[in-house]
């Protein structure tokens, strides 16, 4: 007999300004928000340090990160066993798994360690993958480190790197946005075009082909169609249109690409959104997806097994379902992990659901919810940003005190 999932009540939190920018071309994974930056808070598998306390430990609600004496951190992105982020002074740092270099450096650590880019790199925004770190520059550069086994690392090789690499873009291309998973990654441009690299065997770089790339490719995006924003699943992929609607493309065995089917896809289908509904966001779990609709609801498909689509059943499905957030919360950013999600809410809380056999949740529990549960983010503090990824079982968000 099926032991019946655990569904809690989420109380609010009093108003603050937290939204995220509705539309900003950016990654599916980490809420955009303006002139950001705080404290660290993480919480759920530590076992590799990638929590960043010190420690060894997975924690069922957050702990704080241990940040070099007046860091405060603008960019996050959380990989299968390591964090990556980006400082408010610049610095790239990184902490736990080094197996693969993905620290970009010689040695695992459990607190903060600063990334090695070449001198003068003015960082933007940072993405980490199962054993993958990448950043993009404020020139549109994007530099890559760590497990290069599928040529995810973009730079023609598949060699492992230990420090930041170039990833080999076509000239002239200013790229605004990147992610990585397990063994692809995926780029947005500022003029809406996305590219693709690494393995292909589910059809995760949607050029329409089963080959591997070690270096980026177009995907086939229809003629017409400009892109905003883009969010990499284990095997799939998501994309953001400027009208509010989702192309999806990859793995559709849990029904992820939202497009009515279990088939798999190497070009881009159109995501079967509820009539009339625009999205402002979108993030892409392991095998499940989620996005934010413009009137602050969430929208989850694909796998449910553990109640990641967070509407009160475990039953898998192959278009999107509305997450059943709690009528007084209006959600401003979403995350999607390795069978978990996030959501912030305009109040400064957030919610979470599906997995959390390692704590995943932060919310004091070790059991799966497939209704929105509490983080129990610490007294005198509200979330502004959070961040999770499709390889992990871990979470972050930066926080900043509470004001009366």
């Amino acid at each position: 007999m099926r032991k019946k999932i655990r569904r809690t009540a989420v109380l609010g939190l009093s108003a603050i300004t937290a939204l995220a920018l509705a539309g900003q071309a950016g990654i599916g994974h980490v809420a955009w928000a303006a002139a950001i930056s705080g404290p660290l808070q993480a919480w759920g598998d530590g076992l590799s340090g990638q929590l960043g306390n010190g420690g060894h430990a997975t924690s069922d609600k957050p702990v704080l990160v241990h940040l070099p004496a007046s860091v405060t951190i603008t960019d996050v992105a959380v990989g299968g066993t390591h964090t990556v982020a980006l400082g408010s002074t610049g610095q790239v740092y990184a902490w736990g798994n080094n197996y693969h270099g993905e620290l970009g450096g010689a040695h695992q650590s459990n607190t903060p360690v600063p990334v090695d880019l070449p001198k003068g790199t003015v960082v933007t925004q940072v993405a980490a993958g199962d054993g993958t770190s990448m950043a993009v520059t404020a020139g549109g550069q994007v530099y890559s480190w760590g497990d290069n086994q599928y040529g995810q690392l973009g730079d023609g090789s598949n060699l492992q790197r230990k420090t930041p690499v170039a990833v080999a873009l076509p000239k002239q291309t200013k790229v605004v946005a990147v992610g990585t998973s397990y063994n692809y990654s995926i780029a947005l441009t500022a003029g809406g075009h996305v590219f693709t690299w690494g393995y292909n065997g589910s059809g995760q770089l949607g050029n329409g082909f089963a080959t591997a790339s070690e270096i980026p490719i177009r995907v086939k995006i229809p003629v017409g169609v400009k892109i905003t924003a883009i969010a990499n699943g284990g095997y799939d992929a998501l994309a953001l249109t400027s009208t509010g609607t989702i192309l999806a493309w990859g793995s559709g065995s849990w029904g992820q690409l939202g497009d009515g089917s279990r088939n798999n896809s190497d070009v881009p289908v159109t995501v079967k959104l509820p009539r009339g509904v625009k999205i402002v966001a979108i993030s892409a779990g392991s095998q499940h997806s989620l996005a934010l609709t413009a009137t602050g609801e969430v929208l989850a498909w694909g796998r449910n097994s553990y109640g990641q689509v967070g509407d009160g059943n475990l039953t898998s499905t192959d278009r999107p379902a509305r997450v059943k957030i709690p009528a007084a919360d209006h959600v401003t950013a979403i995350s999607a992990g390795g069978g978990f999600s996030l959501a912030l809410t305009s109040s400064g809380q957030e919610l979470a659901w599906g997995h959390n056999t390692t704590g995943q949740l932060g919310d004091g529990a070790l059991v799966n919810s497939d209704v929105p549960v509490r983080v129990l983010i610490p007294a005198g503090w509200l979330v502004v940003k959070l961040s999770t990824g499709p390889t992990t079982r871990h979470s972050m968000a930066i926080v900043q005190p509470a004001t009366p």
